[in-house]
Formats: structure tokens, sequence, C-alpha cells
């Protein structure tokens, strides 16, 4: 059985998510639904209630503003987890690479996704799917699925970051550091409606998680990269997070932050270039 676990902003889920889940899954489930409509929780201790309520041996942990487009959906994830006792987790959305700096899933550019954007457009960046997998250091947490038996020994949902952000790459790291493998498939498609948010705790999620794992980074999976790739993927993870940065304070309008981050972009910029002429 498959428990699918959902943190909500209301106190129930929509209807259409309901019916869309059972229609689609192909196989026993039973739906646990977080009201965190007060509030109350973090995604993480929300996650981690949920899955003390779970009695499935996977665990789904999915966005409410999701829907499947995949028939079946259930028995292929149930198929890849019974074939290979080393798979953690599977997701649909994941990066290759994370370099040893503050940055987020897409920051370095090396992923691999299948799934349809909140614009109806198809996202499939990757060319690194073998036989519909590819093995990823962490995936996007709007979908994905996790062994409940390393709950029950190995992995919780680190309750030391506060609000909605990190959660995924740290749980995906800490399922590697166990000796388990992360991967997403392009057999399942899902359509998600938004495309998330930056805000303060983001960014001091961000910190957290570079403090937390930085002995341990950076990691590489499913790919093979040049020194000098590293190097290139390793500048935009930076400036990608700078911007998403930049981007924070532009939106509060404080000036004195926009001219810090200013300098530092630039300094990046012609450090890298230095590095790679």
């Amino acid at each position: 059985m498959i428990s699918c676990i959902i943190c909500s902003r209301n106190v129930d889920l929509s209807t259409e998510l309901k019916e869309n889940i059972a229609s689609t899954i192909g196989c026993d489930f039973e739906l646990i639904v977080i009201d965190n409509s007060k509030n109350k929780y973090s995604i993480f201790s929300a996650y981690n209630e949920g899955v003390r309520r779970a009695k499935g041996e996977l665990l789904c942990f999915m966005h409410e503003d999701i829907i499947y487009q995949s028939s079946s959906w259930g028995l292929i994830v149930q198929e890849k987890f019974k074939c290979d006792d080393k798979v953690g987790l599977v997701g649909v959305l994941g990066t290759h690479f994370i370099p040893k700096c503050i940055c987020n899933i897409g920051d370095s550019g090396v992923l691999s996704s299948y799934y349809i954007t909140d614009k109806k457009q198809l996202s499939n960046k990757s060319e690194y799917f073998c036989e519909g997998y590819a093995e990823v250091v962490a995936v996007d947490g709007m979908w994905f699925c996790v062994r409940k038996d390393l709950f029950n020994s190995t992995i919780r949902f680190d309750e030391t970051f506060n609000g909605f952000h990190l959660y995924d790459m740290d749980i995906c790291l800490q399922i590697r550091l166990y000796g388990y493998k992360c991967y997403v498939v392009n057999k399942i498609l899902i359509e998600h409606y938004s495309a998330g948010g930056i805000d303060s705790m983001f960014l001091k999620n961000s910190i957290h998680f570079y403090e937390k794992w930085k002995e341990y980074l950076p990691q590489l999976a499913g790919v093979e990269l040049s020194h000098k790739e590293k190097e290139l993927s390793a500048s935009l993870a930076e400036m990608n997070a700078y911007a998403r940065e930049l981007k924070y304070y532009l939106d509060k309008r404080n000036n004195f932050w926009f001219f810090r981050l200013k300098r530092k972009i630039r300094c990046i910029v012609n450090s890298r270039k230095l590095k790679l002429c």
C-alpha cells in the first residue's frame, strides 16, 4: 500500500485532487491530509506527523496543487522499489549535481525532469533518462516517494529547519548518506500548477542547508561532468542563488541590499572569468 501524505493549507483537499488520486494510482492507498489551515506546522513537522500516521510500505509526499496525467502510477512506483532494494526515493524532477555552495534544486543546471508546468507546457529537460529513470542527487518536493522503513531506522525530516523550503534536498542527502539512491522517472506525468516563490525563510533555510551539508559537497550522480563543467555549473548555481536573494530584497525595496548584492555578483563573475579563461 502507498500512503499519500499532503500538508494542506485548507481543512480538507479539493474533491478534484481526491478523485484524481483515486482514479489514477492503480493500487491500494491511503490518504493522509495534515490540516495546516492554521499554520501550525512547518513542512518538516507536517511530514513527520504524516510518517507517524502512515501504514503503507511506501510513502508518497505531494503538493496539493498537482494533478496526475498518468494512469497506474502507483504500480510504476512499486515496481521500481521492488526491483532494486537500494532505491530509497523516486521523484519527477531532480538535479544531478549539487556544488559546494549555497544553491537550490535547479541552480546547477544539470537536471532531469518530466512534468507539466503551470504554463501547460511539458518540461522534459534531460538527455539522461535510461529506460525511463535517471539517478539524481536530489529531487524537487512537488512529488516524491520514499521507503517507509527508512524512516523507521535512518531518516526523518529535519525540524531544525523552519518554513516550507529545502526539505526535499535535505531528505535526499540523508537518504544518500545511508547508501540508498534517488531517482527521477519519466513514466509518471504530473501537472504542477505553481512555480513556488522565495521569502526570507527560503534564504535562511538555504544557508542552514549549506552549513549542515558542506562537508559532504559537492555531490554528483547519474552523469559525468568534466572539471570545467563542474566549475561552470557551480558558477551558475552561485549566480542563481544571489539572483534570488537580489530579487527578494528588491521586492522589499531595500537599496542597501541591492548595492551589497550587486558588488557580490560582480566579484563572483570576475573571479570565475579568471578561473575559466
